[in-house]
């Protein structure tokens, strides 16, 4: 697989290049690749197996050569390195590549500067979350596609345990985690192939001190002999590192050695079995040395290795804000680890295992009955058991949330926030460090139910509170959810200054990131949509894909689709690619949800778009929610369809300055503008003057498409202002076909639809036999078919039996 970010170091051809790492991670394969490829161009190649010290002395001629020592062992490396050096000194023509199963001292000439010269080591080797999923697509796994940052994480990007799992679950396809996100069988079962053969084939004085050392995630030699007493714990590391088993670095100063966190999983598993005594006591040890030095992540780790629940729960909520600014992945492995019971008693810690990790089934906070009225919340603001409440109501919210309550969900957030003002208020102390992640949930839920207004309050405290605290992930949640609420308003402006805001956090948040940025990308979707930046939106679409089965903003993706493909012209395109999201996500599309508002909304203009007149009709009677988006498609049906007077009516029943949607309300002008146009000049030309200069101080040029040109041009020549010229074409036809049917014709259709014969239709209706061939007759040309038969599915597809 090509590796791009590591031939860019080998293309540097610097005159030495160390490559140090354990043996099966792919430096081999790295380095032939890479010459495959056509890397070293004009060089003569000198391939020399590590072992083979002595012809490295030989390996340089006159001409500009790369010298490549495949495999030099840890304990060979120094010698195999000064020789090394020693020929390009000799022939400043040569470079070389130097491959070590292991880390190594430096000699002083590389410490110094004094040789131009790069070092790649077992972490650089390792698989980042990019080349895990080149890999799986290369090798044609079907998993799904948020599996894959979990699939990464977990084994660390360890080469060979990537590739074997991603093997071992191509050829027996399986679930890699279970819906605890623990292993699956299968990844257990290459994690312990993997560590089981490699330990097996260590002396016993190795294997021993293997065991002993996994209670510590990683060490130096020097802490190595303090933790097991063995004065020979260079060359021990040293072995575990050739043998995969531990991974090395050298910082410039020292060598140190870290367990990738699957390995140890294992080792420390067998360790607690063979040795459960000096097991606990280290660990024991361990998590009281790292508190006391005011290293809380590694306490808290090693206190959820040792089982020690209450101290590891402790830590976790006394230093929340360290935890989530600095080590947020890392929390949330340990908000997984810890037992819900133990979290119970901790209220906040069950409020970050709700926020984090979902683990809401039979909660025993959900039965906590605390009060909704803002005057009671407002007086237990001022009582020492308002933490107590505040967190509880956050479980609540996200638990009717992850239960597709999402009105009720948003409800509960909204009646936590006077209580959160109160405590501000009269004990700011106790206000809880988690509160910018609780007003982020807090705000994605009331997003989800539609409540973008109360959301967006919320959003910017977060943000502004999580700026103060230096929490990246919610820094970056909430300026791209801000984004995505402004797009869906219609006010690119503000988008703009939301994805700058967004920009602004150059980080990545592991495995969170690529979730965290949904919104961001939704909003610069839409935004390049409304400036008419096609190739910007594809750009930004292609990057969101289509929507993951769990994925809460599936909705928003959707839409952000369909917009798409009706501003080019792609409506049958757009409707499928619609109908497919929608039937993946049938358990998230709650009635009333912000995402089955905006996917009516589009499936009523994708139908229209496509001269679908009465599915739209149908679609938009189906709604009962009176959304200004849902009214104003409605609206435009009743136009497009020949109903100007109606489409007026519809638009009626919002007013529109004060609904906060912009976009809706300048397509409302719109509409107004040409249902006006044949009867009231001057009406019309208020309405297309007001939508042109909101669209104009918002910079939303595609809003103006929704309407023919035929019609931007009579109404920008009955007005006197100029019209801009470069629009694309119509987005709609002129006029939408709309079969309408006389009770006593649809009345027909009912009665053949529900098995009733065609000569006995005469007799069930009390007409005669010539009345019903008129009807039918009637019937076959309004719907443009031939017979009762194909009248009935035509009827059926247009909605009219329904």
């Amino acid at each position: 697989m090509p590796r791009p970010r590591l031939f860019r170091l080998l293309d540097a051809q610097r005159s030495l290049t160390l490559v140090q790492a354990p043996k099966g991670f792919g430096k081999r394969t790295l380095v032939a690749s890479w010459l495959h490829r056509g890397g070293a161009p004009d060089r003569t190649i000198v391939w020399i197996d590590g072992w083979r010290t002595d012809a490295i002395d030989a390996s340089a001629g006159d001409e500009p050569c790369l010298i490549v020592v495949d495999g030099a062992e840890t304990a060979e490396a120094r010698t195999v390195l000064d020789r090394v050096l020693n020929v390009l000194e000799r022939r400043p023509s040569a470079i070389a590549v130097v491959m070590v199963h292991g880390t190594v001292d430096l000699p002083p000439v590389l410490v110094s500067g004094g040789l131009d010269h790069c070092s790649m080591n077992a972490d650089q080797l390792c698989f980042t979350l990019e080349e895990t999923e080149e890999l799986c697509r290369s090798r044609d796994l079907a998993i799904a596609a948020e599996r894959r940052p979990e699939l990464r994480s977990a084994l660390g990007g360890v080469p060979p345990l990537v590739a074997a799992a991603v093997a071992v679950l191509r050829i027996a396809p399986a679930a890699p985690f279970t819906a605890e996100r623990r292993w699956g069988p299968a990844l257990e079962r290459v994690v312990a192939d993997y560590v089981e053969p490699r330990l097996s084939a260590l002396d016993r004085h190795t294997r021993r001190f293997a065991l002993e050392i996994s209670v510590a995630t990683g060490v130096t030699a020097a802490e190595a002999r303090d933790c097991t007493g063995d004065e020979s714990s260079d060359s021990l590391l040293e072995r575990l590192e050739t043998s995969g088993l531990m991974l090395g670095t050298y910082d410039g100063v020292q060598r140190s050695w870290s367990w990738p966190a699957a390995v140890r999983e294992v080792v420390l598993g067998i360790a607690r079995a063979e040795m459960p005594e000096y097991v606990d006591e280290s660990l024991t040890r361990l998590t009281l040395g790292h508190l006391e030095a005011g290293r809380h992540t590694a306490a808290a780790g090693y206190a959820v290795d040792a089982e020690l629940w209450d101290v590891a729960a402790r830590i976790i909520d006394d230093h929340w804000s360290h935890l989530v600014a600095d080590d947020f992945e890392v929390l949330v492995r340990l908000l997984r680890a810890v037992p819900d019971p133990v979290a119970d008693g901790y209220p906040g810690l069950a409020a970050g295992k709700a926020l984090f990790v979902n683990t809401l089934t039979g909660h025993a906070m959900l039965g906590i009955e605390i009060p909704f009225q803002t005057d009671e919340l407002e007086s237990l603001g001022a009582r020492a058991e308002a933490a107590d409440a505040l967190h509880i109501g956050t479980v609540q919210a996200i638990a009717l949330r992850m239960a597709g309550s999402l009105r009720e969900g948003s409800d509960r957030a909204r009646s936590m926030v006077p209580l959160v003002e109160s405590m501000l208020a009269h004990q700011p102390d106790a206000v809880t460090a988690q509160l910018p992640t609780i007003r982020l949930q807090w705000a994605i839920g009331m997003q989800l139910a539609g409540d973008l207004a109360e959301s967006t309050v919320q959003f910017e405290q977060a943000h502004r509170d999580a700026l103060t605290a230096g929490y990246d992930f919610v820094v970056l949640n909430a300026a791209g959810s801000l984004a995505a609420n402004w797009a869906l308003l219609g006010d690119p402006e503000r988008v703009d200054e939301w994805l700058a805001a967004e920009s602004r956090v150059d980080v990545s948040i592991g495995y969170w990131d690529e979730m965290i940025r949904i919104g961001g990308r939704v909003a610069a979707a839409l935004s390049h949509l409304d400036r008419l930046d096609l190739r910007g939106a594809e750009e930004e679409l292609n990057r969101l894909g289509v929507p993951s089965a769990g994925e809460e903003l599936w909705g928003l993706i959707a839409y952000a689709h369909a917009q798409h493909a009706l501003t080019t012209g792609d409506a049958y395109a757009g409707l499928t690619g619609l109908h497919r999201i929608v039937d993946g996500h049938r358990g998230l599309n709650r009635r009333g949800s912000l995402s089955q508002v905006l996917l009516t909304a589009a499936e009523i203009d994708l139908d229209l778009a496509l001269g679908n007149g009465n599915i739209a009709r149908a679609v938009a009677e189906s709604d009962t929610t009176g959304h200004p988006l849902v009214v104003v498609v409605t609206a435009r049906t009743e136009l497009l369809t020949g109903n100007p007077e109606a489409a007026c009516a519809v638009l009626n029943r919002i007013s529109w300055p004060d609904s906060g949607w912009q976009r809706a309300h300048i397509e409302a002008l719109l509409i107004e503008a040409v249902a006006c146009l044949p009867t009231d000049r001057d009406a019309a030309v208020r309405a297309w003057s007001r939508a042109v200069d909101l669209a104009e101080a918002l910079g939303n040029r595609r809003v103006l498409t929704t309407v023919s040109a035929a019609s931007r041009r009579e109404l920008s020549a009955e007005s006197g202002t100029p019209m801009r010229d470069d629009l694309p074409g119509d987005m709609f036809p002129g006029s939408v076909p709309d079969v309408v049917l006389t009770p006593r014709e649809r009345e027909i259709l009912v009665q053949l639809d529900s098995g009733v014969a065609r000569k006995d239709l005469a007799g069930k209706l009390f007409v005669s036999n010539n009345t019903i061939k008129t009807q039918l007759r009637r019937i076959n040309i309004k719907l443009g078919t031939d017979s009762a038969v194909s009248a009935l599915a035509r009827a059926r597809e247009l909605r009219l039996l329904y």
